[in-house]
């Protein structure tokens, strides 16, 4: 096979597989996570059983490909982030995030119940989702390590722990928004620029200092962003 040939077939590949888990994000929307089968998927597809599980072992599958896919843009917009404070950029990739996450809103309210179940298989804090709350915490370290008010590095990993805690929390709140356009959520974002913004220059005092390492010990566990331990 040519070297022609053999990017056409995966790129021919990579479609079938986007197109599966656009269908499959569909029906989850119209029928639900739990009453919707591979069986169904395949057919909505127009593709055979066994081609669909050439690409999905199962729904979980479909479910973290999701994951996967978000959270590959995510980082391809953060990296063209604007230069300014942390403040500042966490509100612009709050902004962008909630932008990518539009169209799949319907799709991820669907998911909600199952998603937030520590024993499911796609628990957003749930080990097979492992992989992905690292990536994000990936994304938010960049967001307030290329600020140019930008912490030492441990107190910008913590700081990271701690916005992409946030950064789940919105989302959560995003879903449950019936306000016109999501006006709360962005309200909310605003309100965490400015806390932010009043909170990163006292950073360089002690007590403050000790605060955020504690809170990101803390939670870090639970998000998947353990911080080293603090010094006696």
């Amino acid at each position: 096979m040519s070297d022609d040939q053999s990017v056409g077939h995966t790129r021919k590949g990579e479609r079938t597989r986007e197109h599966i888990l656009d269908t499959a994000l569909r029906l989850f929307t119209e029928q639900g996570y739990e009453s919707t089968t591979m069986r169904a998927i395949a057919a909505a597809a127009e593709t055979s059983l066994g081609l669909t599980y050439r690409y999905f072992a199962s729904k979980e599958d479909l479910v973290l490909a999701l994951y996967q896919r978000l959270t590959e843009q995510m980082l391809a917009e953060t990296r063209t982030l604007p230069q300014g404070s942390v403040a500042q950029r966490f509100e612009a990739a709050m902004r962008r995030k909630l932008a990518l996450l539009e169209p799949y809103r319907p799709a991820l309210s669907a998911l909600f119940a199952t998603a937030l179940v520590p024993s499911s298989q796609v628990a957003v804090l749930g080990p097979s989702s492992a992989e992905y709350r690292r990536a994000g915490f990936s994304i938010f370290f960049l967001v307030v390590s290329e600020a140019n008010d930008a912490p030492r590095p441990r107190q910008a990993r913590q700081l990271a722990t701690l916005l992409y805690a946030s950064y789940l929390l919105m989302v959560l709140f995003w879903l449950n928004d019936h306000s016109e356009g999501a006006r709360a959520t962005f309200e909310l974002v605003g309100h965490t620029r400015t806390a932010i913004g009043l909170a990163r220059p006292t950073l360089i005092f002690p007590p403050t200092a000790r605060l955020l390492a504690r809170l990101a010990r803390t939670i870090g566990p639970v998000f998947g962003t353990v911080d080293e331990p603090l010094a006696s």
